[in-house]
């Protein structure tokens, strides 16, 4: 069921794709998903064999891990609130099945702040709600429960534009929701042993936009450039005696065991299993400490040095021999007190980041949504007591709060949701202040600061009372289009005077990769011959995407 949803995704990934309202490409939510998606299925497939809990285990720990955009951290928390209805059990029935969805919405709704309705939550809810009505009945199956499923999820997700206005003057339905609906076709599928289909009905009014072709695109590989050559890759699950009471004191505990003993450690609890994941120069000293906690099974272990040899053979033999000495050299290092790491799209952005003392940078934004462990990993590459993370993205928020949950108490997410306040808070930090005191100022900073983008749109469309034509230039305020334009710097000045007042004081623009030095400087004059009572300062950004972005303080 699993790998025909996965694929029943894939196939239909553009069209999920196209059903973004916004008219400039704003995360993919089927390109999201559909990486979510493909990293639970890598995990799935070293535990094929095994009982119905340990699959769905291993999904939902793919998931957690995989998992990129708010549809991508949803989808990888409905998963998880599966995996633990099913608990024990190495089959279920109709009533089992139908509980284990509900247990998934639970746990999705609780792992989003503010729950918005009209979205994948909504359609999950509203599938889960038919699938126990339906499980109730005499004689139910559990095709007779997913039959329900599909046809209440379809209903759902035709109502999402009733529920959500943006939605509905698009003249669209949810992309999420779509895309879960797709992954509910490919369960379907495989219990009736049927193909997954490519679905054929007309989109009225949709231009499908193909998946981004970048290959840092490609699900995250187990260990990435980002984390550091430890000795052995250690893997293993501790079985404990009893079903914990708290999953993340459980966590937490074995995690501060572990810390001393390796790097890039990943702890996951779950019932009573603890999946454990950790860099170690003694792997036989973690399994001992381990197993303090539980029985170890699924003891897994990898000589990273003789794989990094292996793997560099072709390109760079010299650089494999010196690795175990600088794992070694790392290792002795004693972590730094602070770390950052941002988000970014850009060579002259990262560049502007770097040079305000943020080491970490994932290479990541509007159309190319880092995973959740993209940013565990650009964490723990830091070695580092305290890291803040930047993800300069409302999409990428979640992930980042995510991989908060599985790194602890020792990272702190700071919730900017563009450029300038994510530069506006590496700014703020102060080297000499405490963790607390940092976290209220860099929280502080990115109120001080408005953000401006002006991109051009891919398509026609009816967004936010306006007009869109496909090549306009839309001037965008904190997120939200509040000018068109045919000319790129009439568009510009209009938005900066919807930005700039009477007590602004400092504007900074950030010019992007299809705008060259000559016609950045055009703009910059002409912004300062208007807008007199302001400091200008003008920047390289690099970014894909959005002609200008601009801070306004």
């Amino acid at each position: 069921m699993v790998l025909a949803g996965a694929h029943s995704l894939e196939r239909n990934m553009e069209r999920v794709n196209a059903l973004n309202v916004f008219p400039v490409p704003d995360g993919d939510t089927g390109t999201n998903m559909s990486l979510s998606m493909t990293s639970g299925v890598n995990e799935l497939k070293r535990y094929i064999n095994e009982p119905l809990h340990r699959v769905a285990e291993a999904v939902s720990t793919g998931l957690l891990m995989g998992a990129r955009g708010n549809s991508g951290v949803i989808l990888s928390q409905l998963f998880r609130g599966f995996s633990k209805g099913i608990a024990k059990q190495s089959q279920i029935d109709a009533k089992g099945f139908a509980e284990a969805l509900q247990n998934g919405v639970t746990t999705a709704y609780s792992a989003v702040v503010k729950p918005v309705e009209g979205t994948i939550l909504t359609v999950a809810k509203d599938a889960a709600k038919a699938a126990l009505t339906a499980a109730g009945k005499a004689g139910a199956t559990v095709t007779d429960v997913m039959e329900a499923t599909i046809v209440e999820a379809q209903k759902s997700l035709d109502r999402t534009p009733d529920l959500l206005p943006v939605l509905r003057q698009a003249g669209v339905v949810d992309s999420g929701g779509q895309g879960l609906v797709y992954i509910y076709h490919g369960w379907m599928a495989a219990m009736r042993g049927e193909s997954v289909a490519v679905d054929e009905k007309p989109a009225k009014g949709l231009t499908v936009m193909p998946a981004p072709k970048n290959k840092s695109l490609t699900a995250a590989a187990a260990h990435g450039d980002l984390e550091t050559e430890y000795g052995y890759c250690t893997e293993f699950i501790i079985r404990m005696e009893k079903v914990a009471e708290d999953e993340q004191a459980v966590e937490s505990t074995v995690r501060e065991a572990l810390i001393p003993l390796g790097e890039s450690l990943l702890v996951v609890a779950a019932d009573n299993i603890i999946k454990v994941h950790i860099h170690a120069l003694k792997p036989g000293t973690v399994l001992d400490k381990a197993m303090e906690y539980g029985e170890l099974t699924r003891i897994k272990i990898d000589n990273m040095t003789e794989q990094h040899h292996n793997l560099q053979v072709m390109g760079d033999e010299e650089a494999a021999e010196e690795a175990p000495q600088a794992a070694a050299a790392l290792a002795d290092e004693p972590k730094k007190p602070f770390g950052i790491v941002t988000v970014t799209a850009g060579q002259g952005l990262t560049e502007i980041f770097r040079s305000l003392g943020v080491e970490g940078v994932i290479e990541g934004g509007q159309t190319m949504n880092p995973s959740t462990e993209d940013i565990v990993n650009a964490v723990k590459a830091l070695h580092a007591e305290h890291v803040y993370i930047l993800p300069n993205n409302s999409n990428i928020i979640l992930a980042a709060q995510q991989a908060q949950t599985v790194l602890g108490d020792n990272v702190s997410v700071i919730p900017t949701k563009s450029i300038p306040q994510g530069i506006a808070a590496a700014i703020s930090f102060d080297g000499g202040a405490d963790s607390a005191e940092n976290l209220e100022g860099m929280l502080a900073s990115i109120s001080r600061v408005k953000s401006g983008q002006i991109t051009r749109a891919v398509r026609d469309s009816n967004f936010q009372d306006f007009d869109i034509k496909e090549g306009d230039f839309m001037g965008m305020e904190e997120g939200k289009v509040v000018t068109l334009g045919k000319e790129l710097d009439l568009t510009a000045i209009t938005l900066l005077e919807k930005m700039v007042e009477p007590d602004s004081e400092v504007v900074t623009i950030f010019y992007g990769d299809d705008v060259g030095e000559e016609q950045a400087n055009t703009l910059l004059e002409a912004a300062q011959n208007q807008f007199d009572h302001c400091e200008f300062e003008l920047h390289y950004g690099g970014q894909p995407l959005y002609s200008y972005i601009f801070s306004v303080e």
